[in-house]
């Protein structure tokens, strides 16, 4: 009995690491996006970066949650770095891995502003936070170059579209608890640096 209930955890661990590490081929590598140097008008450039390699085969997909619906970011592997164009003024972010979690940020327009996607053990996989990173820390270079540019592509919009049920039902679980807590991670307008 206990060999068969191994089994399957195993097949079922094995299920989720190959769906997690598929979730990574599609995303595409680019150049610095245009977005970093020049946003559009009243909106900030927020990086999300994910220096550390713990974790490393567990993908970590981030959604702006603002709205109450939940608007896919990207998906942020191990190594790579995202640009994503976010309207000015406040906003609310979800990092989805085993769990999900959750980050407040306030931007001004034409700023550029940096989050360290942190993995951390899970249960069966990792689990994810958002850490922001002000933009006068020293140690925001090294992260920025220990990834490589990465950005959407239909495959991974497809993606995020075919997983919205499993993305939502752990926003309704983690976020609650979320916010009866009382250590938010919250990104200030004052965090970011003035656009290139």
């Amino acid at each position: 009995m206990f060999t068969k209930r191994l089994r399957v955890t195993f097949l079922a661990l094995g299920a989720v690491l190959l769906l997690s590490a598929c979730a990574s081929s599609h995303m595409r590598d680019v150049p610095e996006p245009v977005a970093v140097t020049k946003p559009t008008d009243n909106t900030a450039t927020l990086v999300l970066m994910r220096p550390s390699i713990f974790g490393g085969a567990i993908q970590s997909s981030v959604y702006d949650i603002t709205t109450g619906q939940s608007e896919f970011v990207g998906i942020v592997s191990a190594g790579k770095k995202l640009a994503y164009e976010a309207p000015a003024g406040k906003r609310r972010l979800m990092v989805v891995g085993e769990s999900a979690d959750f980050m407040n940020a306030d931007f001004a327009p034409d700023q550029t502003y940096f989050v360290r996607v942190a993995p951390r053990l899970g249960l069966w996989k990792a689990r994810f936070s958002l850490e922001p990173i002000p933009a006068s820390s020293p140690e925001l270079e090294s992260d920025l170059r220990a990834c490589s540019w990465v950005e959407n592509t239909p495959a991974s919009r497809d993606w995020a579209s075919a997983n919205m049920p499993s993305v939502n039902a752990k926003k309704a679980e983690y976020l609650p608890a979320w916010e009866a807590g009382s250590d938010k991670p919250f990104l200030a307008q004052d965090a970011g640096r003035k656009a290139r």
